[in-house]
């Protein structure tokens, strides 16, 4: 073990205590949003709506009287937000947070069987919800009436009539939830102490890529201890202005609530966006002089390629974070060179993780690296069939250790100790390596590995090939079963409009030229009008497993 603990990289420990003295989230939050007052926090960016930090704390405070008063919740009780970016969702959240409630942010695109699935997992007893799901969690929860106790809907108008409901679960409009108390005065309000590194903040749901989700546990100090890490990477930056970021990243998903959460309490302001809209995005980059975007790998490609970015004023932008798929080094030299951004910064982590856990912090990366390990945290890499820990430039496991690492699956122990060892070890599904510098590098989820005549082959480093071509748009690589070789890749790829239609042969021999025997279009090329994925920005190979099937089936 001495031999190997020489191949464990570590990244600094944390400059001061995470929690900065306070004896729970909710006081934590409390004192954050008091500290940075009366500067505007978040901007609805479709409407021009502002609330600055005190008067989200001062609604907080309501809401969570509110919670207390009228609806009975106590400390641990799970709250559940199934909504779009709005600005209700924080609110919820700080609400919750000052009470020492659990919140489970639940995707609002769900069916109504993942919402019971999701229900079933986090056990929430009260819902806030907007028009947008309404019909799809009433459904859901009035198969869940055991522990779903009520419904509260954002807007001014219930869509679905006074009788949709029945008698099933009770449905209100936040305004009538909040009539039964006028006020709260945050500061008054009595927050009681926790132990921050069992007490469980947020239940996230895993993106379910591969299957129905799980519900991630992120407890309070992993919360602080995303907030720590921001605060002291943003010191370390050579940025004088105050950072606007714009994000259309959903809440409900770990990258988009960890960074809206670390906003907050760091005094970064954000223009929120319900989805993505060419105009409009580029437009509130424009209006409210974003200097930071907060990005998946289909929006930097947008940037990259699309011919209506060359209408705005983008100059404000300095810096692009993008995470949650992998970003390839050739769509970054695009859209540099495209924008003239100054730092295109990728990050690697995972909803088990809290949030990044390697970042990009300078600007001396290396193209298409995810960056360095951050503070607070171990890493190794291991061989997946031995456990041998490996050392610079050998392709593993990624492994993780430290203060943003989930205390587990809800209700799974089984998928837990599956995925944290007895050391504390959480073991990612992702390949990787890092080099002699200690930059990483992600090559591909274990399981989406294309096997070829005995070699791993990974999608995503023929998909950055292709995505190299100014004809392509977008393209994702699957395998599809081959009886002589295993599996043979092939690339589903969306054309540029706008430019001369590229053939299937074009293609396959712009990868040949760019990649070895194993890594090139073995299956073919199937244009497509569109790349099926989550709202994080993963491919959902899954998707396109099923039409290769079904265009195999039939002929």
């Amino acid at each position: 073990m001495a031999d190997a603990s020489r191949f464990i990289v570590s990244g600094p420990p944390h400059t001061s205590d995470i929690t900065a003295g306070c004896a729970s989230l909710g006081s934590f939050v409390r004192r954050k949003l008091l500290q940075n007052g009366s500067d505007v926090a978040l901007i609805d960016g479709v409407f021009g709506t502002e609330l600055t930090y005190l008067e989200l704390l001062e609604r907080g405070a309501q809401l969570a009287e509110c919670l207390r008063s009228d609806a009975g919740i106590r400390s641990g009780d799970v709250v559940g937000i199934v909504s779009e970016n709005r600005l209700e969702f924080p609110v919820v959240l700080i609400g919750s947070f000052l009470l020492g409630a659990t919140v489970a942010p639940i995707n609002l695109t769900y069916s109504e069987r993942e919402f019971e699935h999701a229900f079933g997992l986090s056990k929430p007893r009260i819902v806030f919800t907007s028009t947008f799901a309404v019909d799809r969690v009433v459904a859901a929860a009035s198969r869940c009436q055991e522990f779903v106790e009520r419904l509260v809907l954002f807007g001014d108008e219930n869509p679905l009539g006074p009788t949709a409901l029945g008698a099933a679960v009770p449905l209100m409009l936040l305004g009538e939830f909040l009539a039964a108390v006028s006020g709260s005065n945050p500061v008054a309000l009595s927050i009681a102490p926790t132990d921050v590194h069992r007490h469980v903040a947020l239940i996230m749901c895993s993106s379910g890529t591969t299957g129905l989700p799980k519900g991630v546990q992120l407890t309070q100090a992993n919360v602080m201890a995303s907030v720590a890490l921001t605060e002291e990477t943003s010191a370390m930056m050579d940025v004088q202005e105050q950072m606007v970021v714009l994000c259309v990243l959903p809440w409900f998903h770990a990258f988009g609530c960890l960074s809206l959460l670390n906003v907050l309490c760091i005094k970064e302001r954000m223009v929120s966006l319900p989805k993505f809209e060419d105009f409009l995005y580029l437009s509130c980059i424009e209006q409210y002089r974003c200097n930071t975007l907060l990005t998946v790998p289909p929006i930097v490609l947008f940037l990259a390629k699309h011919p209506l970015v060359d209408s705005y004023d983008l100059s404000s932008v300095h810096t692009i974070i993008c995470g949650a798929a992998p970003l390839g080094k050739e769509t970054e030299e695009l859209v540099r060179r495209r924008i003239g951004v100054r730092h295109v910064r990728q990050g690697y982590g995972m909803s088990e993780l809290t949030l990044a856990t390697l970042v990009q912090n300078g600007d001396d990366h290396k193209p298409g690296s995810v960056g360095r390990v951050q503070i607070g945290t171990q890493v190794k890499v291991i061989d997946p069939e031995s456990g041998r820990v490996l050392g610079p430039n050998e392709r593993g496991e990624l492994c993780f250790r430290g203060t943003q690492v989930m205390v587990g699956y809800i209700g799974d122990e089984q998928a837990t100790r599956a995925t944290i060892d007895a050391d504390g070890w959480l073991h990612s599904g992702d390949v990787g390596f890092y080099d002699t510098d200690g930059e990483f590098f992600v090559v591909d989820r274990l399981k989406e590995l294309i096997k070829y005549n005995g070699y791993q082959v990974p999608p995503a480093e023929i998909e950055a090939v292709l995505l190299a071509h100014p004809a392509v748009q977008d393209a994702a690589v699957i395998g599809v079963p081959n009886e002589a070789t295993g599996e043979l890749p092939v690339a589903f790829v969306v054309r540029q409009p706008d430019t001369p239609p590229v053939t299937e042969q074009e293609l396959i021999n712009f990868v040949e030229q760019r990649a070895s025997p194993a890594k090139r279009l073995h299956g073919g090329v199937r244009f497509i009008d569109a790349i099926p994925k989550n709202l994080s920005g993963k491919i959902l190979r899954r998707e396109l497993r099923d039409l290769a099937h079904n265009t195999r089936a039939k002929l």
